[in-house]
């Protein structure tokens, strides 16, 4: 009897055991699973469930006008949304007339909109109040009288789309002047940056785009403290800038600096790419397809109708624009809608499915 007792006692103790670690490798299960759903930085590139995936998008301006579902006949995957005013920008509730009589759709408006066409968002600070003036590009951040203020505005974004994976905030658009004669150091920049990151981070999980030095073009910054500004941090991007700095130099300098990047193994993204800067006209199509053959996402500048605009990808009518601009309307289309080097994000959400 006493023997049987001590074999059902030990019995017991297995069987509670083996419940506990297999509860234990199905809690970690989840965990596991939980890390890889959705968009993540995971080492040097952008996942989708775990998957890395290239993805082509535009910069858009829902603040004025809410409407995405056009980007999908292009294959696009992420629209960059200019927020211009971001002092009276609402991020939830009807639209608002602005004080430069503009009207303004909220936030969680253009978000919703985004994502039932299964686009990203990426809300990105461009400009405090809407005036030419206090636009962000060529500004030290900690140098704006409203600095304070946006940051208040910034951990607001983060807070209301919380842990939304398919929803990226990028910190400032186009930091420091291009010449660096506003005192620009590269210790300055990990320092603002930091300062950023960890606003955001401390209320949401998601993707964070942290810009380049020189108005977003300079990416030797990232080869200089790229590594640095990652280590204990989680999430990152950093979005390069492909103007003059880039588009007038010869495709082999091109090349070698991507070299440079990804032999750094950095998390990198074009955030903006155009033909038309500083009133030189130039030819993206040799770093589009260096991108492409690279698998390097990234997004163009800009979702707009309007062919008087060298740089709008569309005309009036809704045709690729090509007028004065290398054919720029016709080779981002081009870009966007052939197979993508990894697979594009809609190609793994059916394969997940």
């Amino acid at each position: 009897m006493i023997i049987l007792k001590a074999y059902t006692f030990l019995k017991t103790i297995f069987l509670i055991g083996f419940i506990s670690l297999t509860i234990s490798a199905c809690s970690s299960d989840v965990n596991n699973l939980e890390e890889v759903i959705g968009y993540q930085i995971v080492e040097n590139k952008i996942t989708y469930n775990g998957n890395p995936v290239q993805l082509i998008g535009a910069n858009t301006l829902q603040s004025f006008g809410v409407g995405s579902q056009d980007l999908v006949s292009w294959n696009l995957d992420i629209a960059r949304e200019f927020v211009g005013n971001i002092k009276e920008n609402p991020v939830s509730g009807a639209p608002i007339l602005d004080a430069n009589n503009q009207w303004l759709h909220s936030l969680e408006a253009i978000v919703a909109e985004n994502r039932a066409n299964n686009l990203i968002t990426i809300l990105c600070s461009f400009g405090w109040d809407g005036t030419t003036e206090n636009l962000f590009t060529g500004k030290k951040p900690t140098e704006t009288f409203f600095y304070s203020d946006f940051k208040n505005q910034l951990e607001l974004w983060a807070e209301t789309f919380k842990d939304q994976n398919d929803v990226w905030i990028e910190v400032w658009n186009e930091p420091y002047r291009l010449d660096r004669a506003d005192g620009y150091t590269d210790a300055i920049w990990l320092s603002d940056m930091t300062e950023l990151y960890q606003l955001v981070r401390s209320k949401t999980s998601s993707i964070i785009l942290i810009p380049c030095a020189e108005q977003g073009q300079d990416e030797s910054v990232l080869i200089n403290f790229g590594s640095t500004f990652l280590s204990g941090k989680a999430n990152v991007l950093f979005d390069i800038h492909a103007y003059e700095k880039w588009l007038l130099e010869s495709e082999d300098n091109m090349y070698q600096r991507l070299t440079a990047l990804t032999n750094k193994k950095l998390p990198i993204f074009f955030g903006e790419i155009a033909p038309v800067n500083s009133g030189v006209l130039m030819n993206p199509n040799p770093l589009l397809e260096l991108l492409s053959d690279s698998g390097i996402s990234l997004t163009a500048w800009l979702w707009k109708y309007d062919e008087d605009d060298q740089d709008a990808l569309l005309t009036k009518d809704g045709t690729p624009n090509n007028v004065n601009n290398n054919n720029w309307g016709s080779s981002y289309k081009s870009l966007a809608i052939r197979e993508r080097s990894p697979k594009n994000a809609n190609e793994n959400k059916i394969k997940n499915q």
